[in-house]
């Protein structure tokens, strides 16, 4: 079983452009936003069957998302939880109309931009861009997730597992990491090129 820090590695690294094979199993659980348009193994340039793809609009956390995670974490012994985000998403441009603006969507969607706001209240991040929005909530995801499950904060603690908090671009190979928990390296400014 490979660590952390290595499957972090691997996703960060990317694959060479001679071909690989799928692996015998998932490396890592990336929990995305639903309406990004590149998909996780674009992102991370991997062959299909590295990542398990948990998707919500505006990375809303619920029992099908920890149901997910904690299957991939606990059944498949997968060492990495990938929370990512992306640029211009339409759920952290509609959280800074609301706070700018006080303008909540109706129905369902109201849930998950008040879940954003309450991250950029927790964090203490100026809501200024869509960008700022973006990356105060996927770390406090990444800290729900450990929040609200046992198995997930008991696989942190333990350091068989690790999550890391990043946004994606628009073109394949850029990622900027927010924050990281558990074991993985704590680089919270770095800027990853993807090969």
């Amino acid at each position: 079983m490979i660590t952390p820090l290595q499957a972090w590695q691997r996703l960060s690294a990317g694959n060479p452009s001679s071909p690989v094979q799928s692996p015998d199993r998932p490396i890592a659980a990336v929990f995305r936003c639903s309406d990004a348009r590149l998909t996780n193994d674009e992102v991370f340039n991997q062959p299909p069957g590295t990542l398990i793809d948990v998707s919500t609009w505006g990375h809303t956390v619920d029992s099908s998302v920890l149901a997910s995670v904690e299957y991939a974490i606990e059944t498949l012994d997968v060492p990495l939880i990938v929370v990512l985000g992306h640029d211009d998403c339409p759920a952290m441009h509609a959280a800074l109309r609301a706070w700018e603006h006080a303008e909540l969507p109706a129905g369902a969607m109201r849930t998950t931009v008040e879940h954003a706001l309450l991250s950029v209240v927790r964090r203490g991040t100026p809501a200024d861009t869509v960008e700022a929005v973006t990356a105060a909530h996927i770390v406090e995801t990444g800290i729900a997730l450990m929040q609200r499950s046992p198995a997930i904060s008991s696989r942190i603690d333990g350091r068989t597992c690790g999550i890391v908090c990043a946004t994606s671009g628009s073109t394949v190979g850029r990622l900027r990491v927010h924050g990281t928990f558990g074991a993985v390296a704590d680089d919270t400014d770095a800027l990853v090129e993807l090969v």
